[in-house]
């Protein structure tokens, strides 16, 4: 379209596959399938299952990234999908695979700067409880992942100026820097409160929405209702689509189990 990329490295290598199909619009497919994958292998319920799958496929904002091939809402359908798919396969130690784990975090961390906020949730409580050969294990290959992925990019560009100028971060528009500091800062805190992976989910869908909400309220107290066509900014919103989903399954799944206890 003319543009620049917005893109950070994690989510042109996520997009790389539907790129080489010739169809960047398949990367929205492709985070359906694995949103689909994970909540197969989490819930037993088929009504929960059917519930959570039908809730994003009819979702207007998803609908939205599908038909106009964008990949905003598909950064944060990967990491609900990964935080669901590896408590799934690793219940009680998420560090059974650490380098593994570690590559995944970094690619993940690259993907859009907000979609940090559920990953501190979910990791930063077991990781400070694990071994320090997990530790060690994780941290180098998440290093190892970012530093790859960053310098992919820096050793294509121009010059050290165009980085700054044209970096994606830019682009993409960033909150107050204050504010996102605050919310950080909440994600760490509410790390430590986390009991169950209901948790997670709902502490990210809560973060994630004022994150966003914020942003929007920001851009239209600075340039007015125009501001990227009117009301257009608030399906920015949308980002906590994905959490909200699977809190909200693991929510009747906690009363259907009550249910039958009764």
């Amino acid at each position: 379209m003319g543009n620049l990329s917005s893109y950070l490295p994690g989510q042109l290598l996520l997009a790389l596959p539907a790129y080489l199909l010739g169809n960047v619009g398949y990367l929205q497919v492709a985070a359906f399938l694995l949103f689909s994958y994970a909540v197969l292998l989490e819930f037993k319920n088929n009504l929960i299952r059917f519930t959570a799958i039908l809730m994003l496929g009819i979702s207007l904002s998803y609908i939205y990234e599908a038909v106009c091939k964008s990949d905003f809402i598909s950064s944060f359908i990967f990491v609900a999908a990964f935080i669901l798919f590896w408590h799934s396969k690793f219940k009680g130690n998420y560090f059974q695979k650490p380098v593994l784990l570690g590559v995944c975090l970094g690619v993940l961390f690259l993907t859009r700067s907000v979609a940090v906020i559920p990953l501190i949730i979910f990791f930063l409580k077991p990781f400070l409880v694990t071994g320090i050969n997990h530790k060690i294990k994780t941290a180098a290959a998440f290093v190892l992942t970012v530093a790859i992925l960053l310098l992919s990019v820096f050793f294509s560009a121009k010059n050290l100026d165009y980085i700054i100028q044209h970096n994606p971060l830019t682009l993409q528009g960033q909150s107050n820097t204050f504010v996102m500091l605050c919310f950080l800062g909440a994600a760490l805190f509410m790390s430590f409160y986390v009991r169950t992976i209901n948790d997670v989910f709902y502490f990210s869908a809560y973060i994630v929405f004022l994150v966003m909400l914020s942003f929007v309220l920001e851009k239209y107290l600075l340039f007015g209702l125009d501001f990227q066509h009117n009301l257009f900014s608030t399906t920015y919103l949308a980002a906590c689509l994905p959490f909200s989903i699977i809190a909200y399954c693991f929510s009747v799944q906690k009363e259907i189990k009550i249910d039958e206890k009764v």
